[in-house]
C-alpha cells in the first residue's frame, strides 16, 4: 500500500477535509459529509445562476435602452399614433380627454375636474374606468 498512486481505503469515521473554494469543512461521519456537499453545492448552483443573470441583464440592457430611449422623429410619431389609437378605443369622449390630460400630459386631477365643472372624486372615477378599458385592450392585443 506504500506504492506511489495508492492510497488508503476511506474510512467514513475518520474526519475528511473538504476544500471548496474559500470554504473548508471538516466533517466525520457520510450523513454529515452528504449534508455538507449538498449545501455547497446548492451555494456554488447559486452563485453561478446569480452571476449569469447579471451578465444577461449587462448584456440586454444597451439594447433594451435603444429600443425604449429611442428619441427619432419617426419613432415619436409611431408612438404618438399608437396612444391615440388606444385612446379611441375608449367609448367615452369624457374618459379620453381625463386619461389624455391626466395620464399622458401630467395634470393634477383637481385642475381637470375645475377644468370640467366636476368633482376630483369624478375625475378619478372616470379615469380609474379608462384605465380599466385600456388594460383589457392591451391584454386582448398580447394574447393575439
Amino acid at each position: 500500500m506504500s506504492g506511489l498512486g495508492e492510497q488508503a481505503p476511506l474510512n467514513l469515521s475518520d474526519p475528511v477535509q473538504l476544500n471548496m473554494g474559500r470554504n473548508i469543512v471538516m466533517v466525520t461521519c457520510d450523513d454529515e459529509l452528504v449534508e455538507t456537499c449538498r449545501t455547497l453545492l446548492k451555494r456554488s448552483a447559486w452563485r453561478i445562476q446569480y452571476k449569469t443573470r447579471i451578465q444577461l441583464i449587462r448584456e440586454s440592457k444597451p439594447l433594451y435602452d435603444n429600443q425604449v430611449y429611442d428619441n427619432s422623429f419617426e419613432s415619436m410619431v409611431v408612438s404618438d399614433l399608437f396612444v391615440d389609437e388606444l385612446l379611441n378605443t375608449i367609448p367615452w369622449d369624457k374618459c379620453r380627454y381625463i386619461i389624455k390630460r391626466t395620464v399622458i400630459e401630467g395634470m393634477p386631477e383637481h385642475e381637470v375636474a375645475a377644468e370640467l365643472q366636476m368633482t376630483q372624486q369624478g375625475v378619478s372615477k372616470w379615469k380609474r374606468k379608462g384605465l380599466e378599458v385600456l388594460k383589457q385592450v392591451l391584454a386582448h392585443s398580447s394574447r393575439l
